[in-house]
């Protein structure tokens, strides 16, 4: 492999292919999911041969959470503050309004 992708990239990059993985489901109406991302695979040499399975199953889990999404939208401003705070005031303001939903 010439480079690798690891953490949040590479998290990234199970998405945009299960949103590929998708976007070709409704295009052809159906889809053989394993077939389809081990073609990618092969294509593409994405992992070694050894670990083929185990994407597949990455991507699958992806795809499922992506097909199966209830919440449409989150509101921008609210996003980047919570992403502005450290992880412990996100996790305090987290627990704070938790809290006051409880009252």
């Amino acid at each position: 492999m010439f480079g690798q992708i690891t953490g949040q990239r590479l998290q990234l990059a199970k998405m945009y292919i299960a949103n590929y993985m998708l976007a070709l489901e409704e295009q052809a109406g159906a889809l053989d999911l394993n077939h389809s991302i081990r073609n990618l695979n092969s294509e593409f040499k994405l992992v070694e041969p050894a670990q083929e399975s185990a994407f597949v199953q990455d991507i699958t889990y992806f795809y499922d959470a992506i097909k199966n999404q209830q919440v449409s939208v989150v509101d921008r401003g609210a996003y980047w503050k919570f992403k502005a705070m450290s992880f412990l005031e996100a996790k305090n303001e987290l627990a704070r309004e938790l809290n006051a939903l409880r009252t």
